[in-house]
């Protein structure tokens, strides 16, 4: 008898565990661009739980060794408003660093809460559909045919 309620409650456990699970996974997009002398970096980290994603990581390089002193100013001027807008939402952190020529800023999201609603609805991030529960393969998607690549994928 002990010996099938010890088989009931670890099959039990593994049903659980199962249903908890889904293998968590990483995976890394690319773009590259020339805005009028600017080339701009965009890499978006995915981290996800099964087709779940759990946190976003977006790092935006500009390297602006190919325009003037002012201009490389109006930039840094403009993507810091950006920086304080993200920072703004509960659920996001968003940090800059300056270099000579260079400018980057780091956004890390927590796709598990409500940050993701409150950037959509800010015109800070775009989502199409429900922002329930983000789809990794649904993103991944979407980026490839914005003009991102695939970089590399680990579990």
């Amino acid at each position: 008898m002990k010996k099938r309620i010890f088989s009931c409650l670890l099959l039990a456990m593994v049903f659980v565990l199962t249903a908890c699970g889904g293998k968590k996974q990483s995976v890394t997009y690319m773009m590259e661009s020339d805005l009028n002398g600017v080339i701009m970096t965009d890499t978006m980290t995915l981290d996800a739980k099964g087709d779940v994603v759990q946190q976003m990581t977006e790092t935006v390089t500009l390297d602006m060794s190919g325009v003037d002193e002012t201009s490389q100013s109006l930039l840094i001027e403009q993507y810091e408003q950006v920086v304080n807008a993200y920072n703004a939402v509960e659920g996001v952190e968003c940090t800059s660093a300056t270099e000579e020529g260079s400018y980057s800023i780091t956004i890390v999201i927590d796709a598990t809460g409500d940050a993701i609603t409150e950037l959509a609805s800010q015109g800070l991030l775009q989502v199409e559909g429900s922002t329930d529960g983000i789809s990794l393969e649904a993103t991944g998607e979407a980026l490839t045919a914005s003009g991102y690549a695939l970089q590399e994928t680990a579990e």
